[in-house]
């Protein structure tokens, strides 16, 4: 099975990368606007991905474009916005089936890359700002997502706990703002946002087909190299200083089910050995915190941990009953302490390394997890196939796994505390 990459960059701050798997069966582009997260402007930018992905100056309306993409085969435009670290990612996405399939020798990829043409670069504006009908609705949406989210106990506890974890970083910001600050945002100040996203953001373009494709950088780089551009280049990587105390949080909420989340600081630049070290910890079905705190002590309903390379972190994620907070962050650092100390087999070992590369195994099954493993890596500024970073994980040793756990210290313990209301509580929504 036969898969290249290839990156090019086609503009100032303008990067091109086409993928290509000859197993595939669709074409996926993906554009990634890179930007420093900032509580102003997230919720601005957050605004006008959504409205470039819904509408664009040709297609009016919300509807129309549906209409217009189903006759394309079902194809899909879409976009979101996530953070990593430091970082806001305001991405574009459209995708379709390859020619190949279609009937009477149609251009489905040509008619659909000019629909994202247009949706990019000449936007559905009236005046000074977007179109006022669509502003409004993508507005009531991008509301009422961020208080949905309360909604999802164990998202929420993570996200508020970020607040403390990261305070005074940019990371301690919602990737979407807050409804106070969308509520307020005005259309002529979203495009203005948007076309500051055009001017200053780092652009990572990715295509990934079954075949080479040329005219599709072609076409990107004759647009891109007309805009003005002043690119800033973010920080991928701000590792999160240690404060002089463990930072002591408790929230309440009614609900039924506890939520501790428990951050654990390092400035270790070996990615892998604490890539390994966070799986081994908690972060797979045989891990110690799943073997030994939920399986054997019974003390909580899931205990798990996720390595945030870009903040030099690890989140210890739990759900508990309330009397149990305590003792799950004991036993929490009790359980730290022996990997500290080597005290996992190398079975263990052996196991938890082939638990992740069976994980990256799955990386070429798709076109967009094709593309999500080269963004990972250009972020990480080391540009490895999935090949490459199975060896290296393989090649992780026992000692740099226990030298990885030596420089992790606790940073903060944060509580967000079931109260009960008098009809019995709310059941969360990830029980």
């Amino acid at each position: 099975m036969e898969l290249s990459i290839k990156r090019d960059v086609i503009a100032d701050g303008v990067g091109f990368s086409a993928i290509v798997d000859t197993k595939l069966k669709t074409n996926v582009l993906k554009i990634k606007f890179i930007t420093e997260l900032s509580e102003k402007e997230a919720p601005l930018n957050s605004m006008a991905a959504m409205l470039i992905g819904s509408t664009n100056n040709k297609i009016k309306t919300y509807s129309e474009m549906s209409d217009r993409l189903n006759a394309l085969y079902g194809s899909s435009i879409y976009t979101d916005t996530s953070k990593s670290g430091d970082c806001q990612f305001i991405s574009f996405t459209a995708s379709c089936i390859d020619n190949r399939f279609a009937l009477d020798s149609e251009d489905i990829l040509g008619e659909l890359l000019d629909i994202a043409e247009d949706c990019i670069f000449d936007p559905n504006v009236s005046g000074d700002g977007f179109d006022p009908v669509e502003f409004e609705l993508r507005r009531r949406e991008l509301t009422e997502s961020i208080a949905a989210e309360i909604n999802n106990k164990r998202g929420y506890a993570l996200m508020q706990s970020q607040k403390h974890i990261f305070k005074g970083e940019p990371c301690s910001y919602h990737q979407y703002g807050t409804i106070e600050n969308a509520e307020k945002i005005t259309s002529s100040e979203v495009l203005k946002a948007y076309r500051k996203l055009l001017k200053t953001a780092v652009i990572e373009i990715y295509f990934a087909s079954p075949s080479e494709n040329l005219s599709v950088k072609e076409r990107f780089s004759e647009v891109f190299s007309k805009l003005e551009r002043e690119p800033q280049d973010p920080a991928f990587r701000t590792v999160s200083p240690l404060k002089d105390e463990v930072c002591h949080v408790c929230d309440e909420l009614k609900m039924k089910q506890s939520k501790v989340i428990i951050a654990y600081k390092s400035e270790s630049s070996n990615k892998n050995a604490c890539m390994v070290l966070s799986r081994l910890f908690g972060g797979a079905p045989f891990s110690k915190l799943f073997a030994n705190v939920r399986e054997k002590m019974s003390l909580c309903y899931y205990c798990t941990s996720m390595f945030v390379y870009s903040k030099g972190t690890m989140l210890i994620d739990s759900g508990v009953e309330r009397e149990n907070a305590d003792i799950l962050t004991a036993e929490v650092e009790n359980q730290l302490d022996m990997l500290k100390k080597g005290e996992f087999t190398d079975e263990e070992l052996t196991n938890i390394k082939l638990y992740i590369v069976n994980s990256v195994k799955s990386v070429s099954d798709s076109p967009s997890q094709l593309i999500n493993w080269y963004f990972s890596c250009y972020c990480n500024r080391d540009i490895i196939s999935p090949e490459q970073y199975i060896e290296q994980i393989m090649s992780v040793t026992r000692e740099e796994v226990t030298e990885a756990a030596r420089s992790f210290a606790a940073d903060t313990v944060y509580v967000l505390a079931a109260k009960e209301s008098e009809e019995n509580g709310e059941v969360d929504s990830d029980e």
